[in-house]
């Protein structure tokens, strides 16, 4: 009898952790287009890096920044961000998606101020990057607005995400019932 070294759902769900495919989408990391849906409200601040590598992030963009935060040429890069539950069509599942590319803001505005489409929960998004380096280009494009399935709206209301705590360093998964 042969028995298999790991079954093809393990090698999977592996596979999807160490691509970084977890709970975050970040479109730096997105390989061709990611079709999403934006789902409740989202919020925006400022982000920078800690010399350990970790976000740490802010309403209001600070003065002065802990001596903690990377910098280069003693500067510190800290950048708008956007963040949202989303969700992503490829994996079945709700992601936070955290935008700090400049280009895909504009595009994402652009069609929130257009009549025809407005709030982003009414239509799909497809995020693309394409290039390398500073030839990376990303591209937003919204779909004809219509309503989400059954199926998704449902498994919506099961999900427990609380963005406002990307600003505490907290985990914006945790069940707040426990």
């Amino acid at each position: 009898m042969t028995t298999a070294f790991l079954s093809l759902d393990v090698v999977e769900a592996i596979s999807k952790e160490s691509s970084g495919n977890g709970r975050y989408i970040n479109p730096a990391k997105i390989d061709g287009e990611k079709r999403l849906r934006f789902f409740g409200g989202g919020i925006t601040g400022w982000e920078a890096w800690t010399t350990d590598n970790k976000p740490v992030r802010w309403e209001i963009k600070p003065d002065e920044f802990p001596a903690n935060i990377r910098r280069d040429d003693g500067n510190v890069n800290c950048k708008r961000f956007l963040s949202g539950l989303v969700y992503d069509y490829e994996d079945s599942s709700f992601k936070i998606l955290n935008i700090t590319q400049r280009t895909l803001m504009d595009q994402l505005f652009r069609f929130m101020k257009d009549s025809d489409y407005g709030d982003p929960s009414g239509y799909d998004i497809k995020i693309s990057r394409t290039g390398e380096g500073l030839k990376t280009v990303y591209t937003l494009v919204a779909a004809p607005p219509k309503p989400v399935t059954k199926e998704i709206s449902s498994a919506y209301e099961e999900v427990h995400c609380n963005l406002k705590a990307l600003f505490d360093g907290d985990d914006p998964w945790a069940d707040p019932t426990a």
